[in-house]
């Protein structure tokens, strides 16, 4: 690995825990903030002020804004981390320019530290956490004697410190929560079959390569209304997660089987010809029907499907026109299946 190649993952580590445009205008506001708050203290303000060292701090955090605003989206993910250590650089700036090591002064810190516990992964806040307690140390000691600096440093810092663990811990907890929520939505929990949104995203992104071949095969349970009619809804349903499990047993890894709702299930099949892809859909019907349903009392169910494939980009362009295509094939099926 190279080693811009491992500044890039030591970032992304320390980066956004989820990314948008909202975060890079939290951090643009966070590092404008102080810098405007300060210079409007200096000017109506009492003290006397260092102009070297505020117009350094105003300057830095103008940095830190262009470092979130300027390039691409990834780069600007990546920059977040490091922009919220340049702006506890810049509060130290306008913190010694100013003369200000006040509580006023030193409460700033906590604007850079309140966004990395929000927005940013444990090693960002980490990060970010030690850069504000290390700004704060260095007002401190310039600023104030040695004992009120200490007992400033002991009440900011570790007020500081447990603010920056809560809500880290508290952003984990809702990532892992999202997570879960975002696997349930992903996974359908009768079949453990992918969900439609899993399949639509999946043959959106498959139809955007002209290039690649990419067969869609919808299938529905034949006669289904009369499994759950004769044996009741706890049969039709280990009726259904038979047939997935038959499916999945045919299928590549590469493969995408869904559950599309009710009966309805689908395969998406990447880098597959028109004409193997109706080999495999009839394939699919052979399988099921050979392998019937046997309830745990010894009686045995027998399942069929009907299966209809189509294909892109011979016969559509567009995730609709596949859909469409592979919809028609299948009710052609269904029709040829119950004629007499």
């Amino acid at each position: 690995m190279t080693a811009s190649a491992r500044v890039r993952s030591v970032l992304r580590a320390a980066g956004p825990r989820r990314g948008g445009p909202e975060r890079n205008l939290a951090t643009g506001l966070l590092a404008a903030t102080p810098s405007v708050i300060f210079v409007g203290e200096a000017v109506l303000g009492p003290r006397a002020v260092d102009p070297v060292l505020t117009t350094l701090g105003a300057a830095l955090a103008a940095v830190c804004a262009v470092l979130l605003f300027a390039g691409a989206r990834r780069a600007v993910g990546l920059l977040q981390m490091p922009s919220a250590v340049i702006g506890c650089g810049s509060i130290v700036l306008l913190d010694l320019g100013t003369g200000n090591a006040g509580v006023t002064g030193l409460l700033y810190f906590y604007l850079p530290v309140l966004f990395a516990a929000v927005h940013l992964r444990i090693p960002g806040v980490v990060a970010v956490t030690a850069a504000a307690l290390a700004g704060e140390a260095v007002v401190a000691l310039s600023l104030l004697p040695a004992g009120d600096a200490a007992l400033d440093l002991a009440f900011v810092g570790s007020t500081l410190t447990l603010m920056a663990a809560a809500l880290a811990r508290a952003g984990v907890a809702q990532d892992r929560l999202v997570g879960r929520l975002r696997r349930l939505a992903d996974v359908d929990p009768l079949t453990g079959l992918a969900t439609r949104r899993i399949l639509d995203d999946a043959v959106q992104r498959a139809v955007d390569r002209d290039a690649a071949e990419t067969a869609l095969v919808l299938i529905d349970v034949d006669w289904f209304k009369e499994i759950n009619d004769t044996y009741g809804h706890a049969v039709g349903d280990d009726a259904l997660t038979h047939i997935a499990a038959t499916l999945c047993e045919r299928c590549r890894a590469v493969d995408v089987v869904a559950r599309l709702g009710g009966d309805e299930l689908a395969v998406l099949m990447p880098g597959c010809s028109f004409d193997i892809a109706v080999a495999r859909a009839k394939d699919f019907v052979e399988a099921v029907r050979a392998r019937p349903l046997t309830l745990p009392d010894g009686r045995v169910v027998p399942v069929s499907i009907s299966a209809g494939a189509a294909h892109a980009p011979s016969q559509a362009h567009t995730a609709r026109d596949l859909y469409t295509s592979a919809d028609a094939a299948l009710y052609a099926a269904k029709r040829a299946r119950r004629a007499p």
